[in-house]
C-alpha cells in the first residue's frame, strides 16, 4: 500500500482486525487502539488525532465531535452509523466512512438461515432433542419453495437477499421507496410493489432499511394486522424499526406466526419479553459476525482511509448512499407508503 505524503494519527476505539491494522500501519499512520476507550476518555484524547474509528459500541456524539479539534475523518467498519451524529460530522465538515459492502452477503445468508429456521422451528426442536424431548410430531414445517418472500429496502443487501431467496425458488416481493430499474429486477426475477401489498401477501417479511427518523417503528400493529396469520417478520436490520410491544402482542396473539430477530431496540435485550415467546427465534446481532466480512470489513476501511489522504475525492470513495439508503416511512407516517 503506498504511503501517505503526511503522517496521521488514528485512534481505533473498538474491534478493528489485525489486518486493517497492519495496512494502516503500512501506509505510515500512527495507530493508537483502544478497544475500552469511554466516552469521557474519548472526549479528552480526541482532539489529538486526525481520525477515529469506531463500531457500534463507541458513541460520536456532538459534543465529542467539537472536541476533535483535528479531526478529519470518521471510519466504521461495516455498516450502521446510528452510533454517530451525523449531522453535527456535517456542520464540521468530517467525512463518514463505512465499509458497508464487506457485510452485505453475511447479512443476506443469514436473513435466509433465520427464514429456514422458521419454517422448520430448528432451534426448538434442537432444544427440545437435547433435553430428550422428541417433537416430531410437533415439528411439520413448511418449505420456502413458492412461498412469497417480502424484502422491505432494496439496497445492497436486501438485492442479495431476494438473489438467495430466488435460488429457493421462492417468490420475491420488494418494497422501496424509489423507483427499482426495471433491468435489476428482471435480473434479480423481483416485482417491485407497495408495503400495503408486500405486507398482505408475503409468507416471509424481511426487514433491510438503515435506523433513520423517517424508518423508526415503521412496522408496528397496524402492519401486524396487514400480514398473513401463517407470516413470519425477519429483522436483521435495526432494532427500533420495530415497535417490540406491538410484536410481542402479535405474537402472543397469534396474529402472525412468529419472528427471527437480530437486532433489538436496546441490546443486549435483558429482560426482553420476546425471548420468552416459543415462536420467537433471537441470535446476538451476529449479522456480520463472519470472519470473511470482519476482515474485508476492516481492509475495505483502510483501503478508503489510505486513498482519502492521497487525495482521492471522499464522496466518490464512499457515496452518500453507503450512509443513509432512500428514506422509508415511519410508524407513525406509514399509511402513505401503504400502496
Amino acid at each position: 500500500m503506498v504511503l501517505v505524503l503526511e503522517r496521521k494519527t488514528i485512534l481505533i476505539c473498538d474491534k478493528f482486525e489485525p489486518e486493517g491494522v497492519k495496512a494502516l500501519t503500512e501506509a505510515g499512520f500512527e495507530i493508537l487502539q483502544k478497544a475500552t476507550i469511554t466516552s469521557d476518555e474519548l472526549k479528552e484524547q480526541i482532539s489529538g488525532v486526525d481520525i477515529v474509528i469506531v463500531r457500534s459500541r463507541t458513541k460520536l456524539t456532538r459534543e465529542i465531535l467539537e472536541a476533535g479539534k483535528n479531526l478529519q475523518l470518521i471510519g466504521r467498519p461495516g455498516t450502521g452509523v446510528d452510533n454517530i451524529d451525523l449531522e453535527a460530522a456535517a456542520d464540521l465538515s468530517i467525512p463518514v466512512f463505512t465499509s458497508v459492502e464487506a457485510s452485505t452477503n453475511a447479512v443476506a445468508e443469514l436473513a435466509i438461515g433465520l427464514a429456514v429456521s422458521l419454517a422448520r422451528s430448528i432451534p426448538r426442536v434442537d432444544a427440545a432433542l437435547k433435553k430428550d424431548e422428541w417433537l416430531k410430531d410437533f415439528a411439520m414445517g413448511t418449505e420456502l419453495r413458492d412461498k412469497k418472500f417480502g424484502i422491505v429496502g432494496f439496497g445492497r443487501i436486501g438485492r442479495r437477499t431476494a438473489k438467495l431467496a430466488s435460488a429457493l425458488e421462492m417468490e420475491v416481493l420488494a418494497f422501496e421507496k424509489e423507483i427499482i430499474e426495471s433491468a435489476k429486477l428482471t435480473e434479480l426475477n423481483v416485482r417491485q410493489v407497495g408495503l400495503e401489498e408486500l405486507l398482505r401477501n408475503s409468507d416471509f417479511v424481511s426487514l433491510h432499511v438503515p435506523s433513520t427518523p423517517e424508518t423508526l417503528h415503521m412496522i408496528g400493529k397496524e402492519q401486524f394486522d396487514m400480514m398473513k396469520k401463517s407470516a413470519f417478520l425477519i429483522n436483521t436490520a435495526r432494532g427500533n424499526l420495530v415497535v417490540e410491544s406491538d410484536l410481542f402482542q402479535a405474537l402472543l396473539q397469534k396474529i402472525i406466526a412468529g419472528a427471527a430477530l437480530d437486532v433489538f431496540w436496546k441490546e443486549p435485550p435483558v429482560g426482553n419479553k420476546l425471548l420468552k415467546l416459543p415462536n420467537v427465534i433471537a441470535t446476538p446481532h451476529i449479522g456480520a459476525q463472519i470472519i470473511e466480512a470482519q476482515r474485508q470489513a476492516s481492509l475495505q476501511l483502510a483501503e478508503k482511509i489510505v486513498k482519502f489522504f492521497q487525495g482521492d475525492d471522499w464522496q466518490s470513495l464512499n457515496r452518500q448512499k453507503d450512509l443513509q439508503e432512500p428514506k422509508m416511512s415511519s410508524h407513525a407516517g406509514a399509511r402513505k407508503f401503504l400502496k
